[in-house]
């Protein structure tokens, strides 16, 4: 399974789903990770922590595209269709 990590686009929100020290949490169960490019840099998460960590990068495509399950802060009403049946 793969836990998808999208950037957050609610105004003003800052926080991520998952910081990097979490990722080999998520892989130690088996689970595969990619993080939208940039879905950490509010928070003050570079793309390099993740992939450190285990974690694939992409656009926000490959997340929702890929994804089994999609960890966000808040969701986004705004984006019917994005997520795959």
């Amino acid at each position: 399974m793969k836990v998808g990590i999208p950037r957050e686009t609610a105004p003003g929100e800052t926080r991520v789903a998952l910081i990097p020290v979490s990722v080999p949490a998520l892989k130690k169960a088996g689970l595969e990770v990619i993080v939208q490019e940039g879905a950490g840099a509010a928070a003050g998460f570079t793309d390099d922590e993740y992939r450190t960590q285990g974690a694939a990068t992409g656009s926000r495509a490959d997340v929702f595209g890929t994804a089994d399950i999609i960890l966000q802060v808040r969701s986004a009403p705004g984006e019917p269709g994005v997520l795959r049946n």
